[in-house]
Order: structure tokens, then sequence, then C-alpha cells
């Protein structure tokens, strides 16, 4: 795989050592530490959360990693992590409700999103994790992160303006594309995303609920194939909720024809054995026969 040549990208490790200066997204064991405990939990559901794909020896890019539970998680089985998260002059992509209603959260909302990359850097530490960090523009994802085995999208698109943009984004960069959200069984069957907040109830941090078709439908249009589409239990402030995952990989041939400049269509020989057996059909019973005899013959001497 193609890695960034550029490491000043990456963040420098922040220097964090008591979780009190930490807000814990994830609920999970951080070494020498313990037990933290935050909104989600993932830990019992990881293997379905993560659509039960195999990361040994791949290069992935995780957008979102809060906490970081499944950046030291994706590492524990192998992966080499790169992870994308907002700079401190973007925090969040609030929903554009009048000024006035908004104000009084910007100051709390800019604390909380300081003490929850405390928390990254807190348990990356107590992991001796080696994952790295872009804090950047998730929907314009620069050419120096380099290339990827496997993008992750967890539970983070419904908050953002743009999901589409920045699956667009990861599916340029990653062969493999992995997608978890909550799922609505009501909005099942056809490809739409239903804006949740309204003039009446103040959903500032939160923008879509999505089909699983929505998804499934557009990375299709960008060359991926759907090969894994399971629906689990997750727990949220204790709750069960129920999820989806989504598992998309883009065909080796056309990701080869991108790569390599060949034709739009590859076509891939047969092997010499089946052309030899082909032939010695052609000869039976055609009015071609001496023809295909001299050909099979001529073959044959090769």
């Amino acid at each position: 795989m193609q890695v960034a040549s550029n490491e000043q990208i990456f963040a420098v490790p922040l220097q964090v050592e008591d979780p009190a200066d930490c807000d814990f997204y994830h609920t999970m064991e951080v070494l020498v530490h313990g037990l933290v405990t935050g909104q989600r939990d993932v830990a019992r559901g990881v293997d379905d959360y993560l659509g039960n794909v195999a990361f040994d020896g791949q290069r992935v890019l995780e957008i979102g990693p809060a906490s970081g539970f499944l950046t030291f998680e994706m590492e524990k089985r192998g992966a080499d992590v790169v992870s994308v998260e907002v700079t401190a002059e973007h925090g969040w992509d609030f929903v554009p409700y009048p000024a006035g209603n908004l104000e009084e959260l910007f100051v709390p909302r800019a604390k909380h999103m300081e003490r929850l990359k405390n928390s990254y850097w807190f348990s990356h530490a107590a992991h001796q994790s080696k994952a790295k960090v872009y804090y950047g523009d998730v929907y314009n994802l620069p050419a120096t992160l380099g290339q990827f085995d496997i993008a992750v999208m967890g539970s983070v698109l419904l908050h953002c303006r743009d999901p589409l943009r920045i699956v667009e984004q990861c599916g340029k960069i990653a062969r493999l594309l992995i997608i978890t959200d909550i799922f609505h069984p009501d909005l099942e069957g056809t490809p739409v995303c239903r804006l949740l907040p309204a003039s009446e109830n103040f959903i500032w941090h939160t923008w879509w609920q999505f089909s699983t078709q929505f998804f499934t439908q557009f990375v299709g249009v960008m060359g991926f194939t759907t090969t894994s589409n399971l629906t689990h239990q997750q727990y949220y402030l204790g709750q069960a909720n129920t999820v989806f995952t989504i598992v998309a990989q883009r065909s080796v041939s056309k990701s080869k024809s991108r790569m390599s400049g060949a034709t739009r269509f590859p076509v891939t020989a047969p092997p010499r054995s089946n052309i030899k057996k082909l032939l010695r059909q052609m000869i039976v019973g055609t009015s071609f026969e001496p023809l295909a005899r001299k050909i099979h013959a001529a073959f044959t001497r090769q």
C-alpha cells in the first residue's frame, strides 16, 4: 500500500496524564487505568459493528475516532490505523438553527471536543498505540494521506451535513468501505435519508436518518459491490439500539484498471489448457474440421 510521504500532516501526540481532563465517549478498558464509562458501549458487539472484517496487515482509515475504542481494537487485530478528526476551529457540523439559539452551545461544545481528544490521547499512550491522527477537513482529504485497504465510518455520517461527500472521499482512497449507523426499519426498501432536525425540536448535532439502501446504491454508483449488510444490537447510554453495518468492496479488476491505465473492460485470457480443450471440441462434427485440426496441431507444438 502507498503510505503518506509527508509525516508532518499527522498530529503530534498530546501528553494527557489525568483522566479527569477527559470526556470518554466509549466505554472501554484502558490499560493500566482500568474501565472507563462512556456513552457508547461497542465492546460486546464489536465484531458485528466492524462487519466481521479481518484487519491483520491492513492499512485503515478511520473517520471520527472519538475516544479511540475502534482505533485500538483494530490495531490489536493487526491494523495500521490513521484516524481523521475535526480541528479545534471546526468542532462540529452544527445544524444551522438561528444564531441566537446556537451561541450558548459553542463554548461548552468546544470544551467537550477538547476533552474528547484528550481521552483519545490518554488511551493512546496507555495502549502504547502507533495509530496516527490527521486533524483536518473530512470533506477534502489530502492526497498525502496515501491509499488504504479499509475505510471505517462508524456512527459518524448521521452527524455530518454531507455524508455522501465523506463516503466519496473514502471511496477514492480505500478498496473496502465499512459504514455503520442506526437502523430505521420504516425507511427500508428505498434509497432515502430523512432530515431529523425541525423547527420544533432543536436537534443541532444530528442531521440524518438513513435507509441501508441509501448507502448500498451510492457505493454501487462508485463501483463498489456490497458484500455484507447486517443488523445487530449495540448499546448507547445503556439502551440497546439496532444498528446496521454495510461492507462494500471495489472489484480488483476495476482497481487495477484505474491504476494501470488499462481498458475500461479488461479481458482475462483463459488458461492454455482450456484453449486446448475448446479446440478439441471444435474438431469433432464441424465443417471446419480440417482447419481446426491444423490450428490444434500448431498450438500443441508451441
